[in-house]
């Protein structure tokens, strides 16, 4: 699987807050990047969907999963 820069900086950024935390929010990411937390939920999402990143039940992101 391809990825973009864009969704390469994202999972990086959730990878090294996961090493600094034991819950990483789409808040978190969002002012880690610097960016609106629309604009992050939406990338989020995304990744979400191609099974890169998963959820628990009270939607914080706690880990990345990457496709082989």
């Amino acid at each position: 699987m391809q990825l973009t820069q864009s969704q390469e900086d994202y999972l990086e950024t959730i990878y090294v807050l996961k090493s600094q935390q034991e819950n990483v929010r789409a808040i978190d990411v969002a002012a880690a990047l610097g960016f609106s937390k629309p604009s992050v939920s939406h990338a989020l999402k995304d990744l979400k969907e191609k099974e890169l990143i998963y959820t628990d039940k009270t939607g914080d992101r706690k880990s990345t999963r990457l496709n082989s």
